[in-house]
């Protein structure tokens, strides 16, 4: 940091509440730290507001994901254990985490697309395989629920 960005940081923090961020050059590895750690603040701000993730806006995603954060910690778990993966599913070769609770066995498994050192989207995945075996996988936390109006089948 040179001189310059200190004297605007000294300013702003006499503004009122402050927080440096200092931008990772891998994006992936950022929101596997933050997401491993129920960061929400910090997945915010790694993430664009012009993108859609999984379909839905970043702040509608970022508060479904903020209440199962809320509900983990709820139950004492306030990080998880991230281990990486590969979708073998829709997103097909694309790379992605499972972050797990050790003791419980609570995961999520999350594809991670990244264009030009920018998430340009991320999902649950259904079909992620890891890099190791992973014992206690046990009940899967699903933050979008799919939802399938049964009354609009074409059958």
């Amino acid at each position: 940091m040179n001189s310059e960005q200190k004297k605007l940081l000294k300013q702003l923090a006499q503004m009122g509440d402050v927080v440096y961020v200092k931008k990772t050059e891998n994006t992936e590895a950022a929101f596997a730290y933050h997401f491993s750690l129920l960061d929400i603040e910090g997945l915010d701000t790694i993430l664009s507001n012009k993108n859609y993730y999984d379909g839905v806006t970043k702040s509608y995603y970022i508060n479904l994901i903020k209440n199962q954060f809320e509900r983990l910690k709820a139950e004492g778990i306030h990080n998880l254990k991230t281990i990486p993966g590969v979708c073998y599913g829709c997103k097909n070769g694309c790379s992605g985490f499972t972050f797990l609770d050790e003791n419980k066995g609570f995961y999520m498994d999350f594809v991670v697309e990244v264009k030009n050192s920018e998430i340009i989207n991320f999902m649950e995945c259904f079909d992620l395989k890891n890099e190791v075996e992973v014992p206690n996988k046990r009940e899967q936390i699903v933050i979008k629920p799919y939802k399938i109006d049964i009354d609009n089948l074409p059958f």
